[in-house]
């Protein structure tokens, strides 16, 4: 069990010194996955479950944390690594709470909201409870004289450093006799500087406290204050309901008739008068995935919040509510259109892209929705995590990089017309395809890339996959060209 001990202590520390081996100074690659692992392997055997066997969820959040942290190993987009910095904690964090802390069979409502709220302020109190907690070990080991005494040491030694540093500077620098005899010392005592070496002692004592502060944390039952009771459905008209529905539904009948007149057997910005082009393409697409995450907030209130006189969702708000699906499909069919508009105008970007999976995340999430009206016991927010979850992973795993290339390709082949130097700022991902499609324009990208490469001197913390086999690829390819 994970309790406030020594050799737990010990665990917490080798966690903090590896943290501060891998990440300090170097840019993220293998490091990560490496240091994920660490932080499982304690989890694991070290804080005890609550009895409860984890259920699919908890290895589904366990294997996303693990697959999107292996991006930093795999892939070198820089979008995708900085939202997954952000991710795989918030990941971890989800799954190790879920998975030691949560005790209630409920699953879509404000009780496993809370229970993280409370984990996360227990353990934020519980790591300043751990610098009394040390304090309070070290004085019962000793008398209070020689508890004082060594206070006091610690106090002239921590106010002695910088000023030691600074006269030792001076000496050595005014004599080199005397560097001579310093230089018997590691070098590192002289050449580090004084700041870094506090900050790195204060940054593995911090990550040390918290892992330990977190771990202790998870391995406690969960009490929340005052009564558990399930989150209470908000009750709703059906006249009320159904006559928004009806004037919704009104307004999107008129916008799909106009989309189907025109825009999907003409160009649709023709009849614009007010924007060029681009404006009309780029202006549209915007409107339309906002009013389809409006409809996408409207069905999932009134499926999952709302509730009416009876049991069940009525026939009437059923059909409007699957109406407002349909045409919801009809103005994402209008949207990625539009934006398939604008690509062919101006080329393929990350934005761009990932403006078209959203879309599509989209309609997997209003077709949800849409089961749920007429299957109501259908877990629909769990169904949504889930779905986004992995649709984000596999958004990872497509390697943008080299679908922008190919795609921006192939409009070149057509229109003859290519962004170079937007294909400049890709990244390493992208490599292998710009040298199979061997065409003049590139030659300047990859011998920057290959000059790039060259200057980076790598640590193995730092190594990813990309970037290794970019390097080989180019200097192959320099020979030969």
């Amino acid at each position: 069990m994970m309790e406030k001990t020594w050799k737990n202590g010990l665990i917490c520390l080798m966690g903090g010194i590896l943290f501060h081996y891998l990440f300090y100074g170097k840019a993220l690659g293998i490091s990560y996955p490496l240091y994920i692992l660490y932080i499982y392997l304690v989890f694991y055997f070290r804080v005890p479950s609550n009895g409860n066997r984890e259920k699919i969820v908890d290895f589904l959040l366990l294997g996303s944390a693990v697959m999107l942290s292996l991006t930093f190993v795999l892939f070198n987009n820089g979008i995708l690594l900085f939202l997954n910095f952000l991710m795989v904690p918030a990941l971890i964090f989800i799954h190790m709470v879920h998975a030691r802390r949560w005790n209630f069979d409920q699953w879509g409502n404000r009780l496993f909201i809370k229970s993280m709220v409370f984990t996360f302020f227990e353990t934020i109190l519980k790591f300043f409870n751990l610098f009394q907690f040390f304090a309070n070990i070290s004085k019962r080991n000793m008398n209070d004289q020689s508890f004082q005494m060594a206070k006091k040491i610690m106090i002239g030694i921590f106010i002695s450093i910088p000023l030691l540093w600074t006269i030792l500077y001076l000496l050595i620098s005014s004599d080199q006799h005397f560097e001579q005899l310093l230089g018997q010392l590691p070098n590192w005592f002289y050449d580090a500087n004084i700041g870094s070496l506090v900050f790195q002692l204060v940054l593995v004592l911090v990550i040390t406290l918290w892992l330990f502060a977190f771990f202790i944390t998870l391995s406690k039952p969960l009490v929340i204050p005052g009564q558990v009771e399930e989150t209470q459905p908000v009750k709703m008209d059906i006249v009320i309901v159904s006559t928004v529905l009806l004037l919704l539904n009104f307004v999107y009948f008129l916008y799909s008739a106009v989309q189907f007149t025109y825009f999907f057997t003409g160009d649709p910005s023709s009849t614009s008068l007010s924007y060029t082009y681009a404006e009309y393409a780029r202006r549209g697409f915007n409107e339309l995935t906002l009013v389809s995450i409006i409809n996408l907030g409207i069905l999932f209130v009134l499926t999952h919040i709302g509730k009416f006189p009876k049991q069940v969702l009525p026939k009437m708000i059923k059909l409007l509510l699957s109406m407002i699906v349909i045409f919801t499909f009809v103005m994402l069919g209008s949207a990625y259109y539009r934006l398939s508009l604008y690509e062919q105008a101006y080329g393929y970007t990350y934005s761009r892209l990932y403006a078209h999976a959203f879309m599509i995340l989209l309609v997997v999430l209003l077709a949800l929705a849409m089961f749920k009206v007429f299957k109501e016991k259908f877990k629909l927010l769990r169904a949504m995590f889930i779905v986004s979850l992995l649709a984000y992973v596999l958004v990872n795993y497509l390697n943008m990089d080299q679908l922008i290339v190919k795609q921006n390709m192939a409009r070149y082949a057509e229109t003859g017309k290519l962004d170079v130097s937007y294909l400049q700022s890709l990244s390493y991902d992208a490599i292998l395809t710009l040298i199979k499609s061997d065409n003049e324009l590139f030659k300047e990208i990859l011998k920057n890339k290959k000059v790039e490469l060259m200057d980076d001197n790598e640590n193995w913390q730092s190594y990813n996959f990309s970037r290794s086999k970019a390097r080989k690829l180019l200097e192959k390819w320099e020979k030969v060209n």
